[in-house]
């Protein structure tokens, strides 16, 4: 199986910081428009125009870590594992992200992989700065339809 990783630091309390990935009003300032469940097993469906992203909250740790499991029709995403683990560091937050269990490396994982750095970018600007950039908003990688 294959994985993206990434990591950032953002200047922001903990508690900020995991409220901002584990709510949909949260996720939809710095990812996409959010409804659902955000709790340990609730559903969950993050918007793109017409195509919606389905996930099940597969596991949920106040203030330490939040996973999501993809499901519905979902392509190369099928069960995959998008996981946020978060820790304080002095006065910063360390986000380690990992979207995992991909079935192989591929081009469009690797499109992916480019995208997730915009959008934990877009989170880090959210927490910093009160204004994140989610889609629609985000920075354009190619001219493509989910780009």
């Amino acid at each position: 199986m294959a994985a993206i990783y990434h990591q950032i630091g953002i200047k922001a309390p903990l508690e900020k910081a995991f409220t901002a990935i584990a709510t949909t009003e949260g996720v939809s300032q710095w990812w996409a428009p959010t409804k659902g469940n955000p709790e340990s097993g609730g559903e969950l469906a993050f918007m793109f125009n017409e195509h919606h992203v389905l996930a099940l909250v597969s596991d949920y740790q106040s203030n330490k870590r939040i996973e999501w499991t993809v499901q519905g029709d979902a392509g190369e995403w099928l069960d995959t594992r998008i996981c946020f683990n978060l820790e304080q560091l002095d006065d910063q937050v360390i986000i380690n992200f990992q979207h995992a269990d991909w079935q192989q490396a591929t081009e469009f994982m690797g499109h992916c992989s480019t995208k997730w750095a915009v959008f934990l970018l877009s989170l880090k600007d959210y927490l910093e700065t009160g204004t994140g950039k989610p889609f629609p908003h985000d920075i354009h990688i190619n001219h493509t339809t989910f780009n």
